[in-house]
């Protein structure tokens, strides 16, 4: 999508805090505004098995009505008292002021979206959904691999492609996610995003930590949170455009921080695009 049609955005993630004075919390939603499209929502989910680990006599309850309420205000609900009759503007102002009770606020944050709901999707999913690192630790994958410096990769032919997608609930967000290419000497790069939004190596291909057959505990965990996989994308378009070709241009992008936030990957005729996109990784390829 053009930047000339994505409008700027800003959010604020809900975070439950049982004990202020100990300052440890959960994320527990995300609430979303885009002053060009007209759009204010708000998307919560509390897990109250992860709050209990931090404060067992926590009211989960309590913080969940309250969450409800953030999301019928966000709505305009008529119901939901006086603030929910106030424009989109001054409710998310309202609505992502700070706070020092059991429910607060994250930095307000922006970016810039084509899809405001599908964004504050994303984000739901990724800030919220997610748990831990985002690509799991496995005996045979850590991020121990990652690379201190980036990689050399002028003259490798591109053998095979893998992306690592997250899987929650039959749905597999194809969008976002890390890219593992392995050239004919074998080597492996995964390229995927940090978690402060740049963009990081590995030079080992990934390993799924749960494998093939699922334990009891392990099938809760992904009923319930989701798993990342692994899919084999080399005959696949647009990614079989890659395959059999050797790189002759490897460019990092870098934002006004100077930190590495993407790289072009050039063939003879393809163009490999990798951006951060609200802190994930997206893969574009095109002729060029």
């Amino acid at each position: 999508m053009s930047g000339q049609a994505r409008s700027p955005f800003a959010y604020t993630v809900l975070r439950a805090v049982p004990r202020v004075e100990r300052a440890e919390f959960i994320n527990a939603g995300v609430l979303l505004s885009c002053r060009e499209r007209r759009f204010l929502g708000a998307r919560t989910g509390l897990d109250a098995v992860r709050l209990a680990a931090l404060a067992p006599d926590c009211d989960t309850d309590e913080i969940a009505a309250q969450l409800a309420a953030i999301e019928r205000v966000a709505r305009g609900d008529a119901g939901a008292g006086p603030i929910a009759k106030l424009s989109k503007d001054e409710r998310f102002h309202w609505l992502s002021s700070p706070s020092s009770t059991v429910l607060q606020r994250s930095e307000v944050h922006t970016g810039l979206t084509g899809d405001p709901a599908a964004t504050l999707d994303h984000l739901f999913r990724t800030l919220v959904m997610t748990p831990g690192a985002r690509l799991p630790r496995h005996e045979g994958w850590s991020r121990a691999h990652r690379l201190t410096t980036a990689p050399s990769l002028i003259g490798r032919e591109i053998k095979l492609v893998r992306r690592i997608h997250y899987l929650f609930e039959g749905e597999t967000n194809v969008s976002d996610g890390a890219i593992e290419l392995t050239f004919t000497d074998e080597s492996v790069l995964l390229c995927d995003s940090a978690a402060d939004w740049t963009l990081e190596f590995f030079g080992a291909a990934w390993v799924d930590p749960f494998g093939a057959s699922l334990s009891e505990s392990d099938r809760a965990y992904v009923d319930h949170y989701g798993r990342w996989c692994a899919y084999d994308v080399t005959n696949q378009a647009p990614y079989s455009l890659l395959v059999g070709g050797t790189i002759r241009q490897a460019i990092p992008q870098f934002n006004e921080l100077l930190e590495r936030t993407g790289l072009l990957v050039r063939t003879d005729d393809t163009v490999l695009d990798l951006q951060m996109w609200a802190g994930e990784l997206r893969a574009f390829v095109r002729r060029g």
